[in-house]
């Protein structure tokens, strides 16, 4: 018996094991906790990512994986310092990836420079990322989700695109979807977060084009109701969607491009990172 193994033993001996979800238990995997790099081979090529597993995803039972994109000129480290969503990983028991774009960039479409131009990838990376981490964790297939920033939103839209079936969730902030025609295989929940006073991602793409364009994806009623979850934001929420999937779009007041809460955004009253795992935590599985 692995030392993991034992551990899962030792769990169901200290709480109780029993009924339907000891039938989900993944007790022969044999990752570490912690955070540690990786390399992993995808379309021919050697590709870097930044793991963090709390010691809670170690009890052999299924754990959600979130993984977390980083705009151009950036790398892995550098989007969970934007964001901590490792620290997020720590605190709710969740593991997260934060993968190096080529040349950090992600071809999410229409955008961005070097890796649109290479043709890379990068929804057979996601997907080749996942299967990586499920080689090592019990990861809960149904709680598998996508969020990032600027470029890495515009990827997180592409995901949505063209791996609806493998994603579960999905929120981009201030980013657009810069992939056309986009056709997802199946309605999924969208949270899409835009900056008011954003001069590189201007508001307009996310009004005018990545919202409408959601609704489409997720064949929703015309209504829309409004929610304030602070003072900064406004969220406008579709209630009537296909298998009825969320699909809301959130405005902030008086940001540029950055974060919302991020260390580019000390004195904010609105969280993305603690919004985005809100929401990510509530989709029915």
């Amino acid at each position: 018996m692995t030392k993991k193994m034992a551990f899962a033993v030792l769990v169901c001996a200290l709480i109780g094991c029993g009924g339907d979800d000891d039938a989900n238990l993944c007790v022969a995997t044999d990752g570490v906790s912690g955070t540690r790099s990786l390399t992993i081979e995808s379309s021919g090529l050697q590709r870097t990512l930044l793991m963090t597993v709390p010691e809670s995803a170690l009890t052999g039972r299924p754990v959600p994986l979130v993984l977390v994109y980083h705009g151009v000129f950036a790398d892995g480290p550098a989007i969970q310092t934007l964001t901590s969503f490792d620290e997020k990983a720590d605190d709710e028991g969740f593991i997260t990836v934060a993968a190096d774009g080529v040349e950090r960039s992600w071809n999410a479409g229409l955008c961005c420079d070097p890796a649109m131009t290479m043709e890379i990838d990068d929804v057979l990376f996601a997907r080749d990322i996942v299967a990586a981490v499920e080689n090592e964790y019990c990861i809960d297939r149904r709680r598998v989700f996508a969020t990032g920033f600027s470029n890495g939103a515009a990827m997180v839209f592409r995901l949505m695109c063209e791996a609806s079936d493998l994603f579960t969730a999905f929120a981009p902030v201030a980013g657009s979807v810069a992939l056309f025609p986009c056709e997802p295989s199946e309605p999924r929940p969208i949270e899409i977060i835009n900056n008011v006073d954003d001069q590189v991602v201007p508001l307009t793409l996310g009004e005018d084009l990545s919202f409408p364009q959601a609704l489409i994806w997720n064949d929703c009623g015309e209504e829309l109701v409004n929610e304030m979850p602070a003072a900064t934001a406004n969220c406008r929420v579709a209630p009537q969607c296909a298998a009825g999937v969320r699909t809301a779009f959130c405005t902030i007041d008086g940001l540029n491009h950055v974060w919302p809460g991020g260390p580019t955004d000390p004195d904010g009253v609105f969280s993305a990172t603690d919004h985005i795992w809100e929401f990510f935590a509530a989709v029915p599985f």
